[in-house]
């Protein structure tokens, strides 16, 4: 299932070049969602996580090229507006690289990058077998690291500013719109 265009009243994150604030939730808004066979249908009481588009506007202004941005919103609106991830992003291969050069024995990503390396991951390829997806090549990378690994939140990006978030690792998604 694909949640599309949700946008709802939310408090509105505080930017700075390091970090902006988590995203808050809220029940009251309307939103299309896909599923993957592409039937489009209308609800007007989703649950889904998202802030408000002047929320999102704000982010998007004060997102600067040399910032450290980790967050969904932050990332996103660095990603529309400079149309590449911050620089704190390597992909899956440096990570592991980077890893193994601090002398452990990489098995599986069961570590929190950025806690362990002071990196994120992303930038690599979103194959959208499922095809869950409009038809398009897309890239991944992942937000919002709290624990001890990865965790399950990515964002799902093409080319002119298209960008999807997976809370639950790409068995839903929400496009967000700047």
């Amino acid at each position: 299932m694909i949640l599309l265009g949700a946008f709802c009243a939310c408090s509105s994150p505080t930017v700075s070049p390091e970090e902006d604030s988590p995203v808050s939730a809220n029940s009251s808004s309307s939103v299309a969602v896909v599923t993957s066979s592409s039937s489009v249908f209308s609800s007007s009481s989703a649950f889904i996580l998202s802030s408000s588009s002047a929320s999102l506007s704000a982010i998007y202004e004060g997102v600067e090229i040399s910032g450290l941005y980790t967050t969904r919103d932050s990332v996103a609106a660095y990603l529309c507006k400079f149309g590449a991830l911050p620089k704190i992003y390597v992909d899956k291969d440096s990570a592991q690289t980077l890893y193994e050069l601090s002398g452990k024995s990489f098995s599986k990503w069961n570590f929190n990058p950025y806690q362990e390396l002071g990196v994120m991951v992303g930038g690599d390829s979103f194959g959208n077998a499922e095809g869950m997806l409009p038809g398009e090549n897309y890239r991944e990378c992942d937000v919002d690291y709290s624990g001890e690994n990865r965790g399950t939140r990515r964002l799902v990006y093409g080319d002119s500013c298209e960008i999807y978030f997976t809370a639950d690792h790409y068995e839903t998604f929400e496009r967000l719109e700047f």
